[in-house]
């Protein structure tokens, strides 16, 4: 073959198939880095759910304290007592500025009602109080004798409320009598709006009945906005009828939606607002806007053209100098080739007499053999990695809750009005997750040496099980998760209090994990005595273990069905229980579950009195 028809189809070849390449891949990088520089950005948008959610707990936070400090204030108590002065409109009045001067802000309402329901007395700083006779969340408050808070409508406004009973304490809580229900809250308007984006650095707009109730846009781009919340369906996802109002008002939203008001693109989200009974009465949307999205996204676009252009002018110009040196048959190179492909691992000389293409390529065969050797050591040290990768995975998963709460203590904490008892109440918070953050990372440094440092004493097991439950206490109550503990009250148990509770943690966030479904599902945590041990059972009805892990649930990094999990939980609560002289397995349970079941040496427990302590017996939490 002519050496010069053998270069011209090298290079043609090899350019026109680069070149298709770079196409490929430059559309795929495209799409790729401005398809992750968008989610970047949704992502950061998405975060302004849990802020929003704050700032209204904090707002609810303040009228609930607001309602409490009246409802034990002393002067209260006494006028509701008195049943002229109770409908005395002078005298309630006189008794709310007494009671809560400091506190109460202009725009604040305040509501009293009776037991049943009844109001008697509204009176809103600022503003005429809502005409509303009957209020049967009152009601419900009185006779639960618990403080409840949701938003609702009044007199055709949007408020958010928290009702809070005045009990009369007589010494037996069977006997508590509830003498009035008092209303706290704040008119949804326009000023509260606009406080909320300063918050928040979103626009956000209340829907009721399909409306804009208020908003924080300009008034001329409140009908465009409602359009295109219209005409892109943007909605909060529905709850169960079956859901109460606190969950309700925490049901997570799906993805953002891009949508234009006048000249500007927002990405939108909706979040229910709900009533006291869990009945959707409207929705907020949040809106951010990516003006400035936009411009990353544009900049991305010609950054990554140009590279593409310059990438296919260097593929020509490399496809033309190879094909220019590879004029020559490589018969002679192809017994070396062959030799390696059999495992001979000789060093690759040019044959007698080659020159120029032929010693080159020779020369290359030889990088790459040794190429080849060294990614096969890389390969191996890229897999120690992948090990060290997957406990720091593991790390970074079990600190994010306690990270999350530190972080959302500093950011209460930033406020300055913020009241001093509650300010000490976070700073404990974060005492407690610093403490909780160091006991973790000791707890895989103990794992990853094979060797736990125990600080055992006698002490019962049922407020270590407690403990771990407080911990998971919120996760389990927004899965729809119910658990019940039963523990004999002399179980006692020569141990590490800290680590133990660490297991049953680990056990329940297993089954908390793998019972992800919108009906919930209930834990069983029993303890009894089985031939000199405590048998302590772990029992869900989630979808069970597969069969295909049950053997190997123990060893480090085995997960199935489980958001975020990596399987060191389970290995690092085996370790745990060994290092107490325990054994801990996963047997047969009902259809459907699992049941772990945790051995531990039988110590009898008892007072100094002589009778047993330490226990609960039969006792429930609903999660």
């Amino acid at each position: 073959m002519n050496p010069q028809s053998l270069r011209l189809q090298l290079f043609l070849s090899s350019a026109l198939l680069t070149t298709a390449l770079l196409v490929v891949a430059a559309w795929v990088i495209n799409h790729q880095v401005v398809g992750q520089a968008r989610q970047q950005v949704q992502a950061e948008v998405e975060t302004l759910l849990p802020l929003y959610d704050a700032v209204w707990n904090e707002h609810a936070q303040r009228l609930a304290t607001m309602g409490a400090a009246m409802a034990d204030s002393p002067i209260i108590k006494t006028v509701f007592g008195d049943a002229r002065a109770s409908r005395d409109r002078q005298t309630l009045h006189e008794m709310i500025a007494d009671a809560g001067a400091e506190t109460i802000s202009p725009g604040d309402l305040v509501l009293m009602s009776d037991g049943d329901g009844q109001i008697f007395f509204a009176e809103q700083q600022g503003s005429n109080a809502p005409e509303i006779t009957n209020l049967a969340a009152a009601r419900a408050a009185g006779e639960s004798q618990k403080q409840t808070r949701c938003f609702t409508i009044l007199g055709g406004r949007l408020f958010q409320l928290v009702l809070t009973p005045v009990v009369l304490h007589s010494g037996n809580a069977e006997l508590d009598n509830t003498l009035a229900v008092l209303g706290t809250g704040s008119e949804v308007n326009r000023d509260l709006a606009n406080e909320v984006k300063r918050r928040i650095h979103s626009d956000v707009v209340f829907l009721i009945d399909g409306k804009i109730y208020a908003s924080s846009l300009a008034a001329e781009s409140q009908a465009q906005a409602l359009k295109a919340i219209v005409e892109n369906g943007i909605s909060a996802k529905p709850f169960a009828e079956t859901q109460t109002a606190q969950t309700a008002q925490t049901a997570q939203t799906g993805r953002s939606t891009e949508i234009t008001v006048g000249q500007e693109v927002y990405l939108a989200f909706a979040r229910q607002l709900v009533d006291f009974d869990g009945k959707q009465i409207g929705q907020v949307v949040v809106l951010r806007s990516l003006a400035g999205a936009g411009q990353l996204f544009r900049a991305i676009s010609n950054q990554l053209l140009l590279l593409w252009t310059l990438a296919i002018a260097a593929a020509w110009l490399l496809s033309y100098l190879i094909a220019g040196r590879i004029t020559r048959p490589l018969e002679s190179l192809a017994t070396s080739v062959r030799a390696f492909g059999q495992g001979k691992d000789a060093e690759v000389t040019p044959p007698a007499g080659a020159q120029g293409e032929v010693a080159q390529l020779a020369q290359a065969f030889d990088q790459m053999r040794q190429s080849i050797k060294q990614s096969q050591a890389a390969q191996l040290k890229n897999e120690r990695l992948a090990t060290i990768g997957q406990m720091a995975s593991s790390i970074i998963h079990d600190l994010r809750n306690p990270l999350a709460t530190i972080s959302t203590a500093a950011e209460v904490m930033r406020n300055d009005g913020i009241q001093s008892g509650r300010r000490r109440t976070m700073i404990e918070t974060q005492i407690r997750a610093s403490h909780r953050m160091n006991a973790m990372l000791t707890e895989i440094l103990e794992f990853s040496r094979g060797n736990y440092k125990l600080n055992p004493k006698v002490q019962p097991l049922a407020p270590i099980v407690q403990r771990a439950a407080q911990e998971l206490g919120t996760q389990m109550s927004q899965s729809g998760i119910r658990l019940n503990v039963e523990i004999p009250g002399d179980l006692a148990l020569n141990a590490d209090g800290e680590k133990l509770a660490r297991v049953f943690e680990n056990l329940l966030v297993n089954s908390i994990q793998a019972m992800q479904r919108p009906e919930g599902g209930t834990i069983e945590i029993r303890a009894v005595k089985d031939d000199g041990q405590w048998q302590v059972n772990v029992i869900d009805d989630g979808p069970g273990i597969p069969p295909a892990i049950r053997e190997r649930l123990f060893e480090p990094f085995i997960s199935h069905g489980k958001q975020g999990g990596t399987g060191l939980g389970l290995a690092i609560a085996r370790g745990i229980v060994e290092a107490h002289g325990g054994k801990v397995s996963l047997e047969n349970g009902h259809p459907g579950g699992a049941r772990f079941v945790i051995r531990l040496p039988l110590i009898a427990f008892c007072t100094q009195s002589g009778g047993q302590s330490g226990g609960q017996s039969g006792g429930s939490h609903d999660a």
